[in-house]
């Protein structure tokens, strides 16, 4: 499979992999990269038991998409890949800032996104958290393709930059697979299941998994 690495106008990094570019997206684009996440995740097993209403769902996940993006993964150095017309995103947050912190604004925020469910999204947010490795690692935060064009191969391109930069930086990488089918898709990619966990409060599963660097 070919690649090509180029800069573009703007300096930020994009990537040719299997007919898909892949960009580095810009802070202002936030709305979109919410929206399309929003719709990729909308049957996700943890996201519709954080939100079982499914009319208000893709409200609630762009809110909370957007807030993630403003006030922890671009603040802490994060970044999100995706296309051109934002067919798909990858959410990655740099190694020492997998534990989400957000300043006030943010909070209240997340407080009108969960309503009374906030408790229960905070105890499952100290979940994930403890579960991470305590080595440094890239956390894949969030991963999505917008329905219409799932299975085309672009959730692997999304998370090529990542996987290349783990490997030259000679640093593993993490993430939550929240189905058996995309835990599959990961571990072709080089992860490793992590075991089984189970969501606090009678939640779906979930499987964590690492990819150790190409260099380890």
């Amino acid at each position: 499979m070919g690649k090509m690495w180029a800069e573009d106008g703007v300096g930020s990094l994009r990537m040719a992999s299997s007919g898909w570019s892949v960009r580095e997206a810009q802070v202002d684009e936030r709305a979109q990269l919410s929206a399309v996440l929003a719709d990729a995740l909308a049957d996700d097993p943890v996201f519709s038991w954080l939100f079982p209403s499914r009319r208000r769902r893709d409200t609630r996940l762009r809110q909370l998409f957007a807030l993630e993006l403003a006030h922890w993964v671009f603040p802490a150095g994060g970044r999100a890949l995706t296309t051109d017309d934002f067919r798909g995103a990858n959410v990655e947050v740099p190694p020492g800032k997998s534990d989400m912190t957000m300043p006030l604004s943010g909070a209240l925020g997340l407080v009108r996104v969960f309503g009374t469910r906030l408790p229960r999204a905070g105890r499952l947010q100290g979940f994930f958290t403890r579960s991470h490795p305590q080595e440094p690692h890239y956390y894949i935060r969030t991963l999505g393709v917008a329905t219409r064009f799932q299975g085309q191969g672009l959730g692997t391109a999304l998370l090529r930059p990542t996987l290349d930069r783990c490997d030259r930086e000679g640093v593993p990488a993490y993430l939550e697979a929240s189905t058996e089918r995309s835990a599959t898709l990961y571990g072709r990619l080089g992860f490793v299941h992590l075991g089984e966990l189970r969501v606090p409060d009678g939640g779906p599963p979930f499987w964590p998994m690492r990819r150790p660097p190409a260099s380890a």
